[in-house]
């Protein structure tokens, strides 16, 4: 999947407020169906872990590593 501008889905991220049902920011996305057709439960799995990441990984590490693997000298069919 990829973010988009068109959609073919939306991951939406809210945190919580105060009381039930009480946002204090809301944030989103659409994502864009590709050849590796994940299901939102994998979709899903993916977020939990790259949330798991970030008690123990800084945001500008995590991103540095996420962006190696999606740069093709960070490909291994390229080295």
């Amino acid at each position: 999947m990829r973010v988009i501008k068109k959609r073919w889905g939306e991951v939406t991220i809210k945190k919580a407020g105060e009381r039930k049902n009480d946002f204090d920011e809301t944030k989103s996305f659409s994502i864009e169906q590709t050849s590796t057709n994940y299901s939102i439960q994998e979709y899903q799995e993916i977020l939990k872990a790259a949330t798991e990441l970030t008690s123990r990984i800084n945001f500008r590490e995590l991103n540095e590593i996420f962006l190696r693997l999606i740069s093709k000298e960070g490909d291994p069919e390229n080295e």
